[in-house]
């Protein structure tokens, strides 16, 4: 920025850049509060009780439930739904579970408007939510069959005999589980009918949507007076975690600022391009696999496409921007997964007492598949639409 004369407010940008990213990044997590304090926890625990009893519902029902409420939370689902499948010690039959998990968070990366992902390819690519979500959520169903078929490949089908829930409950409050559906399904469809029917950005409206929906849920329930105490929980033992985050993002909007202001963009593009990735599928592989690449060694993946959103230009690739955000969001999903110090695999690693490098590990044979999958996606589109 020194170097190509950036004045008093760009640097002031650049400080300021990620704003809408960190109160995304920040807000999201309270639309949990209406599943502690709304009593949905029950129901929940219920209706895993009942179906988690079969090799494929091992897998179906924890990745499910997480690509639901991870679309809707973000991370905050994780230990929501590892801990309504699996009380204390993580059992025997239950031990494809951190995977599968961790799977159904990644698929619901590839299109939630609450997810830091879509909001940072969509902004810095000047793409519409609407416009990037139609693809990405043909890449959520792909990826949730793909971790599916490796579940089927690299779990013993003997280890998916029934385990043992007698303890608890297996009745389902039908009309708890109906009225928790419908305030889900009405929080994603005001924000789709904010990103089909308004001039506001999706960027701008979750996080005030997140900080307010969760209000006016509880006060429906009834539950006027938990409002306080949630809000003062959520500031008091949640928003404290995200002080390195924070740091981050503010980083990251600064790096991506510096590559905006100069011709950075320019070179690197130039750069990749005469490096041999004359083939569009090898070039987005390259980009993907540099993601994962630098994910695995410590480089958290929001730096790493951020830094490709502010730098590489689809026009000098022979990309779409459409396509290099679909490789961008890829190459995010996949290595969060497959990286043992992002705070994903963290978290998991904490809740199921096991290394951080043992949960990722178990991801490595879905990262691979995937990322050689979505690298031809571009290609894919090119095809469908000549």
């Amino acid at each position: 920025m020194a170097s190509n004369g950036a004045g008093l407010a760009i640097w002031k940008t650049g400080l300021i850049n990620n704003c809408n990213l960190i109160a995304l990044l920040l807000l999201v997590p309270v639309f949990g509060m209406p599943l502690k304090y709304g009593d949905y926890y029950g129901v929940l625990d219920s209706l895993a009780s009942r179906y988690m009893n079969g090799w494929h519902r091992i897998y179906w029902v924890p990745a499910l439930l997480t690509h639901f409420f991870g679309a809707l939370m973000n991370m905050g689902a994780m230990p929501v739904v590892y801990q309504l499948i699996v009380r204390g010690k993580l059992p025997q039959v239950f031990n494809s579970v951190p995977a599968s998990i961790l799977k159904g968070f990644s698929s619901s990366i590839y299109w939630s408007p609450n997810m830091v992902s879509v909001g940072v390819v969509t902004y810095y690519l000047g793409l519409s939510w609407t416009e990037f979500a139609r693809y990405g959520i043909f890449l959520t169903i792909f990826s949730l069959l793909v971790g599916w078929l490796v579940h089927i490949l690299f779990y013993n089908k003997s280890n998916g005999i029934t385990a043992d829930n007698s303890s608890r409950g297996n009745d389902i409050d039908t009309k708890k589980l109906l009225e928790l559906i419908i305030f889900c399904i009405t929080f994603i469809g005001i924000i789709i009918y904010i990103a089909t029917r308004t001039s506001i950005p999706v960027l701008d409206a979750v996080p005030l949507l997140a900080f307010v929906y969760p209000m006016l849920w509880l006060s429906m329930l009834g539950r006027v007076k938990a409002i306080p105490k949630a809000y003062l929980d959520y500031g008091d033992n949640i928003l404290p975690r995200f002080t390195s985050e924070i740091i981050i993002f503010m980083g990251a909007g600064f790096l991506a600022t510096a590559l905006l202001s100069s011709d950075a963009g320019d070179k690197m593009s130039m750069f990749i391009s005469g490096i041999g990735f004359h083939n569009e599928y090898f070039l987005c592989l390259g980009i993907l696999a540099s993601i994962v690449f630098l994910a695995v060694l410590g480089v958290t993946p929001m730096v790493t496409v951020m830094a490709y959103c502010a730098s590489l230009k689809p026009d000098m690739l022979g990309l779409t921007p459409i396509q290099l955000a679909l490789v961008l969001v890829g190459g995010w999903a996949t290595s969060v997964i497959i990286s043992p110090f992002t705070g994903v695999t963290l978290i998991m690693s904490g809740l199921a007492q096991k290394s951080s490098f043992e949960i990722a590990r178990a991801n490595w044979l879905f990262t691979g598949i995937m990322a050689l999958l979505i690298a031809a996606l571009p290609l894919l589109l090119n095809i469908f639409y000549s």
